[in-house]
């Protein structure tokens, strides 16, 4: 069976078709339920939809089509774990066919799943004598190397394989999962590498983008952001994501929205998270809190909103049961201070945002009913009193029992700010959660 006949296509399939016989024939054949059925998908996958590797495969087919059923033949014994019988079939077939560097590569990997780990290196090792530059035998001693533990001589096959098909997106791919595992410290780099070779690399396994930018703590570049677009791209468009991904963005949504620059993403494929097969009851909590930041950052920014509303919303949507009522009523007491100065605000705050409007819904009505202001001024006097004895009450000017603004005992203490408790902890990770 050809790699036309394994993705079920005709000879003169553009590449669209491609694609979508192999997204079919992935359904059959998943990496988790068939591995190597899906290494063979992959590779012809791959082959095909190159038009480079496509044609040099056409070329080869047409002269050597035995060679290539042969190895297609070798790979579903391999795929039924009959390795012994596969590595015979390759010697015979290697005998037969002495310049083939596909069967002879085929035999060093089988070799290795029979663990003879030092003979497959030694096969690698020669074919690489002929054609150092020979990138998916790089790939291969470099796992049979990492298998044995020499850890920094499988990242020198990782790094001579990517230099060797620099276009190549599965060396890239497989090199920084290498250093995920063994050499955190050269992730950036190697990402970066990928990247200057084309920004598409990481397409296959997008969740890249966001492991490469968030190893470099590179929040605030314009490269960063660019990355995190190229994951929304493609995840959003990914009608069957894989199982790692959505957990994997949901660590890491803290660290995302302590970045006000990363907020738009966030809104971005806030959607496509919530309608992810992964999603259970227990996120929804986790999801009002991300469509809170994202609302709160957005009032933040709206310069049209005064900043005691952005003080109250942000202390009306604190959970801490131990929160002091009095600093919510010093804000209102502020605002019935300045009621001409802050009703335009509180009207934006009405129909722009109706979700923090509705946080104290019963004062701001109050506060728009002008028919009203003289209840608001008595009842704010006397809980002014109580709060502030001794100190005037000044009304839009106005003297009512010198002008005290709206101040705070304390400083304010920012989201992102160290916890007054001393747990060490952010702000908005301990007593403001």
């Amino acid at each position: 069976m050809n790699y036309y006949e394994l993705l079920n296509i005709e000879r003169g399939a553009d590449a669209n078709e491609i694609k979508r016989a192999y997204f079919s024939a992935v359904k059959e054949h998943s990496p988790d339920s068939d591995p190597e059925g899906f290494k063979a998908i992959r590779l012809a996958y791959e082959t095909l939809y190159d038009p480079k590797k496509r044609a040099e495969y056409d070329a080869y087919f047409v002269t050597s089509g035995g060679v290539q059923n042969d190895l297609l033949a070798a790979r579903e014994l391999i795929r039924e774990n009959k390795y012994k019988q596969a590595a015979d079939f390759l010697t015979e077939l290697s005998g037969k066919n002495p310049d083939s560097t596909d069967v002879k590569r085929l035999l060093a990997e089988v070799l290795w799943y029979l663990k003879k780990s030092a003979t497959a290196d030694k096969l690698c090792a020669q074919l690489l004598e002929r054609d150092p530059s020979d990138c998916e035998t790089l790939l291969l001693r470099a796992k049979i190397a990492e298998s044995r533990k020499h850890v920094d001589k499988a990242g020198g096959y990782y790094n001579d394989a990517v230099s060797a098909d620099p276009s190549n997106p599965r060396a890239w791919n497989v090199y920084i999962h290498y250093a995920l595992r063994h050499a955190r410290q050269n992730v950036a780099n190697i990402f970066y590498r990928a990247m200057e070779q084309d920004i598409n690399m990481f397409r296959d396994n997008y969740i890249l983008y966001i492991v490469g930018a968030h190893n470099n703590n590179l929040f605030n570049s314009e490269d960063s952001l660019k990355y995190y677009d190229k994951f929304a791209e493609f995840y959003i468009n990914d009608k069957n994501p894989e199982e790692e991904v959505y957990p994997q963005v949901m660590t890491l949504m803290p660290k995302f929205l302590e970045q006000a620059e990363l907020i738009p993403f966030v809104e971005k494929i806030l959607p496509t998270l919530e309608k992810s097969k992964q999603y259970i009851d227990e996120d929804a909590k986790s999801f009002m809190y991300i469509r809170s930041s994202i609302l709160l950052f957005k009032l933040e920014s709206d310069k049209r909103i005064h900043d005691v509303l952005n003080d109250l919303t942000a202390f009306l949507l604190l959970e801490d049961k131990n929160k002091d009522k009095n600093e919510q009523l010093e804000m209102e007491i502020y605002i019935v201070y300045n009621l001409s100065l802050l009703r335009p605000s509180i009207k934006i705050l009405m129909h722009e945002y109706p979700e923090f409007f509705k946080l104290n819904q019963a004062f701001y009505l109050d506060a728009l009913n002008e028919k009203k202001e003289d209840y608001l001024i008595d009842k704010y006097v006397a809980i002014h009193k109580k709060i502030k004895p001794g100190m005037n009450f000044y009304f839009d000017g106005d003297v009512i029992e010198d002008e005290i603004p709206y101040k705070r005992e304390t400083p304010k203490v920012g989201r992102n700010d160290p916890c007054p408790c001393g747990s060490g902890k952010k702000y908005k990770k301990c007593c403001g959660k």
